[in-house]
């Protein structure tokens, strides 16, 4: 048996087991798979050692992207071992790369609403309002017709657009009510909300825009293009990808309802995803905290340090005894060793 012939047994079982229940995750898969069948000479999988799993793994820098390709490796051994093609699995028997925390530009309430405003054209307030307010995946916004907006007050991300093809239903706010009345005004039940262009590319033709499709999805490269256009249109500097409207707004609902509600809104398996989204305080919170907070501005007459800040030279240990006057020679305090300030 060829390695790609036992990799296509397992993906007609792992199908048929609803392990993969979307064509992307399919693909995901199999492009592996295929990867690791170049790496490895299409050998017979019961031949292939922790080395050969190794190769493949190098392909990646990132050690987050190694530690989603082993998974899915070690996934496809255990098939091998659960089959009888194997006793052992090679790719258990590699170490498990360490996690990196990915660094992730979170936008502001503020640059949020920024966005919202500078989108132009229906197809961009389309994607704009919808992933800003609603927090879909870039699979789950391209997916959308007129019929995920029928249920009143709902966007349905029905299963065949949904990650893993979960559904759940995402309540409207006021801020995307007007968007909603448009769509459902405008569009036919097969239409698309973001939808699928020609680049209008005619020969001879000159270029006027985009002609629309309504029967077609937009592609994923033209929704990442649509929302940095709007990022850069709207004032802010870093890159904005689709992506970050759904963290927008997973940050935004988490810190106002709680992690339990964003965890459902956003359609995650496991709470430590939604988590992640809402790790450490935001800008808008560390802005507020220090809001008051001055060097130079004199709170009060009586103490122009700030409040809780002895004059200069004055104690800084009241609770000392000894008027804050203790000099270098003095020692440490006599309860314990001097503290090294970190």
């Amino acid at each position: 048996m060829t390695f790609r012939q036992a990799a296509a047994i397992y993906i007609t079982d792992m199908r048929g087991e609803g392990r993969l229940t979307s064509a992307r995750s399919e693909r995901t898969y199999w492009d592996l798979l295929m990867l690791h069948a170049e790496d490895v000479g299409n050998r017979d999988p019961r031949t292939i050692g922790r080395d050969d799993v190794k190769r493949t793994l190098r392909r990646w820098s990132n050690p987050n992207t190694q530690r989603t390709r082993r998974a899915t490796l070690v996934s496809f051994y255990d098939w091998c071992m659960e089959e009888g093609y194997r006793k052992d699995n090679p790719a258990r028997q590699t170490r498990r790369p360490k996690a990196r925390k990915p660094t992730v530009y979170r936008l502001t309430r503020d640059e949020a609403a920024a966005m919202l405003r500078a989108a132009e054209g229906q197809q961009e307030r389309r994607a704009i309002h919808i992933g800003i307010c609603t927090g879909l995946r870039s699979q789950e916004l391209r997916g959308l017709q007129r019929h995920h907006f029928e249920r009143p007050g709902f966007v349905w991300v029905s299963p065949d657009i949904g990650k893993g093809g979960k559904e759940r239903y995402v309540p409207v706010i006021a801020d995307l009510q007007p968007l909603v009345a448009e769509v459902l005004g405008h569009l036919g039940p097969a239409e698309f909300v973001l939808q699928g262009s020609s680049g209008n590319r005619r020969a001879g033709a000159r270029k006027l825009g985009p002609e629309l499709y309504p029967d077609r999805p937009m592609a994923p490269v033209s929704l990442y293009r649509l929302v940095g256009r709007v990022g850069e249109r709207a004032g802010i500097r870093a890159s904005v990808h689709p992506h970050l409207m759904r963290h927008a707004f997973g940050d935004h609902v988490a810190r106002s309802t709680g992690l339990s509600v964003a965890q459902a809104l956003l359609g995650h398996a496991d709470v430590g995803t939604t988590r992640g989204y809402v790790d450490g305080s935001t800008l808008d919170e560390l802005a507020a905290a220090v809001t008051n907070l001055s060097f130079l501005d004199a709170p009060d007459e009586d103490n122009d340090q700030g409040p809780g800040v002895p004059p200069f030279g004055g104690p800084q240990n009241p609770s000392s005894g000894d008027g804050g006057n203790r000099t270098r020679d003095d020692g440490p305090p006599s309860d314990g060793p001097a503290e090294v300030e970190r």
